[in-house]
């Protein structure tokens, strides 16, 4: 049998995403710095190991972090990937795979201390990471209802 193979692009169609298999991992991130990069409240993500993934086009790497090799549309500026050398495992945000028939679920949270909206979903919700990730495993509890926290000082 096969791995089922998902194919993605940027905001322009410039860069193509390519990914074989199912995700090790969804989940949804709050950190300042997905953030920023997203401007956008939340980023929901899928890794995938590095020998998994293809992007090809012309991309832009940051380098702002040894830890996130963000990677870009050099085009549109659409966000693409993220690599994690350390781990050497790619994450593929899967709104970029929309229409290749993946069928995303996150299954926690992370960075949820550093959150600017509460998201009542069930989900778990991890202060920083789980600790199969490299942190703390520390879990916060479910708020009552979502709602916008706004930009104060956590963001």
């Amino acid at each position: 049998m096969s791995e089922a193979v998902y194919r993605g692009s940027c905001y322009c169609g410039a860069v193509e995403v390519v990914v074989a298999g199912e995700p090790a991992a969804g989940a949804i991130c709050h950190c300042r710095s997905c953030r920023k990069w997203h401007a956008a409240p939340i980023n929901a993500w899928a890794i995938w190991p590095g020998d998994k993934v293809a992007i090809s086009g012309e991309t832009v790497r940051s380098d702002h972090s040894p830890a996130s090799g963000r990677i870009s549309c050099s085009k549109c500026g659409g966000c693409v990937a993220n690599h994690k050398p350390a781990r050497d495992m790619m994450v593929i945000y899967p709104m970029t795979l929309t229409g290749s028939g993946l069928q995303y679920q996150p299954a926690f949270h992370i960075f949820y201390d550093e959150r600017v909206m509460d998201m009542a979903d069930g989900l778990k919700k991890f202060a920083d990471m789980p600790e199969a990730f490299g942190g703390s495993g520390r879990l916060v509890d479910e708020p009552a209802a979502s709602r916008w926290s706004g930009c104060g000082s956590n963001s």
